[in-house]
C-alpha cells in the first residue's frame, strides 16, 4: 500500500487504502472526488449510523420513514405531513446570508420531493455573543437570509428559538424545520419502481458554488476559512418557487418514478442513492447536464452543490411531458442518464468513459465506526458567558432580573419580524410562542409545531438531557392540546474522533430514543452534524429537535398570551422533582451549587395532553403556556408581556424549595389562564385525569407581585415594577443589538 497516492479531495490515508483494495485499482480524480463526498460524515454518517439505530421510526401513523428525503405521518384518514430538519452550520459561518438561505431552500426540497406542500418553516439558531463585531455580522445576515428565502418563496416562517454562547462564536448554528402536506395516495418516494428509467434533470443550471460543499461539512475548521467561500451554495428563491410547483404538478400528475433533491453532494449523491434502493446501477453523461459555466471538469459537474435542483427517475414515454413543463416553468431540463442493469455508476461525457465504480462500494460498503467513548469529566463543559456573577446569596428579585437582561432571557420578537410569518393564510399561532400552529385546511385539523435545542442540561448529562428535551417538546404541545404524532432531529456536536464527543452523542442519541419509544413518539426523520469545532475547540453537544403534533380543535386553541384583567392562573403538572440542574439559572450563574437534570414525571406527562385536550375544546382557558426557558416566572411574564400593561398578582402557599419553583425548567408543567368561572371545571377536569394543579393568582394590570412563603414560615414579598421589567424583557436582544453599529 505504500504507492497509493495522497488523496486530492482530503480523505484519509486509511480510507484510501481502503478504496484502493475495493476497486483493485488507484482511482481516477473523478472517482475520487465521488468518494471524498459520499464517504465524508455528512452523507455516510460513518460515525453515527450504529448508534442511530437506536430510535424507533415505527408507529401506525407512520407512511414513510429515515431513509427518504422526509419523514411522513398519517395525520387524517387521507392526509400525511411531511417534515424534516436540518443544519447548515459551516456554510453559515462562511457566508451567513447565503448559508442560511440555502438551508432553507434544500430543507423545503426534501418537503415538496415528497409530493407535500411546504406550509411551515421554523428555525434554531445558536450564535456567539453580539457585543463581537464579527457575531453581529453573522446574526443580521443569517436571520436576513432565512428571511429572504422564505418570504419570497411564500412559506411562513412561523417558530423558531435563539441561543447566545461565547463556546459558538466560532461554530454557529443554523438549523432549518419545514413541514408540508400530502395526501397519503400521491406521496412521493426516491425508491425508483423496478422499470426501465431516464434520469432527468430539473431545475437551476449547474455552476461552480458549493462544490465539495458535502465534504467541507465533513471537518473541522482552523482560523481563517475564507478559502471555503466557493463551497458554500447560492441561493435563488424565485427559481426555487419555479422548482417546486414544477415538481409538484409532475407529481400530481403522475409522471415521476422517483425524485431526489440534489442536496449535499449533488448529482452524485442523489443519483447514487436512487440506483443504491432501486438495487442497480446508473450511468450520467455530465455532458447533457444544463450548465452556466461550460469550463467545468466532471468531478465539479457531479460534486456542484449549486441549488433548486432535482434528479428525476422518469419513464421515457413521460420524458416529453416533463420537459414540457419544465419549459413552461422556465427552469432548465434535460434527460442526463438512465438506470442500468449493471449495479455501478458509469459517469461519461459524450463517448468518454470518466470514471465506474460499484454502487455498493460509494454505499454499502463505506466506513462505518465504532468509535472510542469516554464520559467528561466535571467541568469540563463550562457555561459559555461572559460575566462571571459575583459569590454569595442572591434574592429572588435579583435573580428574575438577571435572566431577563439576557438576551437568552429576553423577547426574539426583533428576530420574528424579519420573517412572514402570515403567508399563505394558514398560521394560528406564529413566532413569539413556544409552539407554533398550522391550519390544515383540507380537514378540520391543525398541526402544532414544537422545537427545542438548550445544550446545557445535555452538557450536565447527555442521556437526561436529552430526554428532557424530548419531554419538552411534548410540554409545549399539550399546552396547546396537541397529540405529538412524530419526531425530527438535529444533532449537532463536535469532533466524533474525540471520545468525549463521542460519548456524549452516544448518550443523548439513548436519551432521546428512549424518551421517544417510552411516548410512543417515531423518530421518522434527521440530520447528523459533526464536526463543530475550531482549532480543536468543539461546541457543546446540541441535539436539537422538532416535535409535530396534531389538533383535532384547531380554532380552540388558546393563544399564548393573554391581555384580560382578573383571569385565574394556576399551574398544572408534574413538581416532584424541580432541579435546577440544566437549567438557564444554572447556565447563567455558575456559582450555585450543580445539581441533576431533573427526574421527568413520565406518567404525569403522558396525562398531560388529554387534560389540556378536554379543557381546549370545551373552550375553558383564556391562555396557555409551558413553563420553560428561565422557569416560571419568566413564562408568567412572557404570558402577559405582549399587552405591554398587564401583569400578575401571585400568592402561592408556602414552598419548601423557592428558587426550584420559580427557576426550574422540569418539563410537564403549564401555566394556565382562565376566567374565574371555570375555576370549578378546571379543577374537576384536572381530578379526573390525576393532574396536579397549584392556584398561583390572577392577571392584574400594571404590577408585577407575588407573595409566598419560605420553608422557615416567612412571609415573602416581591413588587417590581412592570414597565421596568416588560421593558428588559423586550428589549434585551435589541438593546445588544444597538451597542453595535
Amino acid at each position: 500500500m505504500a504507492d497509493i497516492p495522497a488523496s486530492r479531495f482530503r480523505i484519509p490515508p486509511q480510507e484510501m487504502e481502503r478504496i484502493v483494495a475495493l476497486l483493485g485499482r488507484v482511482p481516477n480524480i473523478t472517482e475520487e472526488a465521488v468518494f471524498s463526498a459520499l464517504w465524508s460524515e455528512h452523507c455516510s454518517y460513518k460515525s453515527s449510523r450504529i448508534h442511530l439505530r437506536n430510535f424507533s421510526s415505527k408507529g401506525p401513523r407512520v407512511l414513510m420513514g429515515p431513509g427518504e428525503n422526509a419523514g411522513v405521518v398519517r395525520v387524517t384518514s387521507r392526509l400525511g405531513i411531511a417534515f424534516k430538519m436540518e443544519s447548515h452550520n459551516h456554510p453559515s459561518y462562511i457566508e451567513p446570508f447565503q448559508g442560511a438561505a440555502t438551508g432553507v431552500g434544500g430543507i423545503l426540497r426534501d418537503i415538496f420531493a415528497m409530493g407535500a406542500r411546504p406550509v411551515a418553516l421554523a428555525n434554531s439558531l445558536v450564535m456567539g455573543y453580539l457585543r463581537q463585531p464579527r457575531q453581529m455580522t453573522l446574526f443580521r445576515n443569517v436571520v436576513a437570509g432565512i428571511g429572504a428565502y422564505g418570504n419570497a418563496i411564500g412559506v411562513p416562517t412561523v417558530g423558531g428559538e435563539i441561543w447566545f454562547d461565547e463556546r459558538y462564536a466560532k461554530n454557529i448554528l443554523v438549523n432549518a424545520f419545514a413541514v408540508g402536506v400530502v395526501p397519503d395516495d400521491a406521496i412521493m418516494s426516491a425508491i425508483p419502481p423496478d422499470k426501465p428509467l431516464l434520469a432527468v434533470y430539473l431545475g437551476n443550471k449547474t455552476g461552480r458554488d458549493g462544490v465539495s460543499g458535502a465534504a467541507m461539512a465533513s471537518r473541522s475548521f482552523s482560523g481563517e476559512e475564507s478559502d471555503l467561500r466557493p463551497q458554500v451554495q447560492v441561493a435563488d428563491p424565485f427559481v426555487g418557487k419555479k422548482v417546486m410547483e414544477a415538481t409538484l404538478s409532475i407529481i400530481r400528475r403522475g409522471l415521476a418514478g422517483a425524485i431526489q433533491d440534489m442536496g449535499a453532494a449533488g448529482l452524485t449523491s442523489s443519483s447514487v442513492e436512487m440506483a443504491d434502493k432501486a438495487g442497480k446501477g446508473i450511468e450520467i453523461d455530465v455532458l447533457t447536464v444544463p450548465l452556466r459555466d461550460s469550463t467545468m471538469e466532471p468531478w465539479e459537474i457531479l460534486l456542484s452543490e449549486s441549488q433548486e435542483r432535482m434528479l428525476l427517475l422518469v419513464e421515457e414515454k413521460n420524458v416529453a411531458a416533463i420537459l414540457d413543463l419544465a419549459h413552461e416553468s422556465q427552469v432548465a431540463a434535460a434527460v442526463i442518464g438512465r438506470i442500468i442493469p449493471e449495479p455501478v455508476f458509469r459517469v461519461k461525457k459524450g463517448e468518454a468513459l470518466y470514471g465506474e465504480v460499484p454502487v455498493a462500494c460509494l454505499t454499502r460498503d463505506a466506513p462505518l465506526y465504532d468509535r472510542p467513548r469516554k464520559a467528561r469529566t466535571s467541568g469540563s463543559s463550562a457555561p459559555g458567558h461572559p460575566h462571571p456573577s459575583s459569590s454569595g446569596s442572591h434574592s429572588i428579585a435579583d435573580l428574575f432580573l438577571r435572566i431577563l437582561e439576557h438576551p437568552n432571557g429576553g423577547s426574539a420578537d426583533w428576530i420574528y419580524r424579519q420573517f412572514d410569518h402570515e403567508v399563505g393564510t394558514r398560521t394560528i399561532l406564529g413566532p413569539g410562542h413556544d409552539v407554533a400552529i398550522v391550519d390544515l385546511r383540507e380537514e378540520d385539523r391543525a398541526i402544532a409545531i414544537a422545537l427545542a435545542g438548550f445544550s446545557h442540561p445535555v452538557s450536565r448529562d447527555p442521556e437526561r438531557g436529552g430526554a428532557l428535551l424530548v419531554a419538552k417538546t411534548v410540554t409545549d404541545l399539550a399546552a396547546v392540546g396537541a397529540w405529538p404524532v412524530g419526531l425530527t432531529d438535529c444533532l449537532n456536536f463536535g469532533n466524533p474522533e474525540r471520545p468525549e464527543t463521542m460519548n456524549d452523542f452516544v448518550m443523548a442519541v439513548a436519551g432521546v430514543a428512549g424518551a421517544a419509544r417510552r411516548l410512543d413518539i417515531p423518530v421518522v426523520s434527521g440530520n447528523v452534524s459533526f464536526y463543530n469545532e475550531t482549532d480543536g475547540v468543539s461546541i457543546p453537544p446540541t441535539p436539537i429537535l422538532a416535535t409535530c403534533g396534531v389538533l383535532a380543535s384547531p380554532r380552540t386553541a388558546p393563544p399564548g398570551s393573554v391581555g384580560e384583567e382578573g383571569l385565574h392562573l394556576a399551574l398544572a403538572g408534574a413538581v416532584s422533582d424541580l432541579s435546577l440542574g440544566g437549567s438557564m439559572l444554572d447556565w447563567l450563574l455558575p456559582e450555585l451549587e450543580a445539581e441533576p437534570v431533573p427526574v421527568i414525571d413520565w406518567e404525569t406527562l403522558s396525562r398531560l395532553q388529554p387534560f389540556l385536550s378536554a379543557l381546549v375544546s370545551s373552550r375553558r382557558l383564556r391562555g396557555s403556556r409551558a413553563v420553560g426557558r428561565g422557569g416560571l416566572l419568566r413564562t408568567l411574564l412572557s404570558l402577559v408581556a405582549p399587552h405591554r400593561d398587564m401583569g400578575v398578582h401571585l400568592r402561592l402557599p408556602a414552598l419548601d424549595n423557592p428558587l426550584g419553583t420559580f427557576f426550574s425548567e422540569a418539563p410537564g408543567r403549564i401555566v394556565l389562564a382562565y376566567r374565574p368561572e371555570e375555576e370549578t371545571a378546571v379543577r374537576e377536569t384536572a381530578s379526573e385525569f390525576g393532574i396536579p394543579v397549584l392556584f398561583l393568582g390572577q392577571t392584574a394590570l400594571h404590577r408585577f407581585f407575588l407573595h409566598y412563603r419560605d420553608r422557615e414560615k416567612k412571609d415573602k414579598e416581591i413588587r417590581l415594577p412592570l414597565s421596568a421589567i416588560a421593558k428588559k424583557y423586550l428589549t434585551a436582544l435589541t438593546g445588544q443589538m444597538e451597542t453595535l453599529p
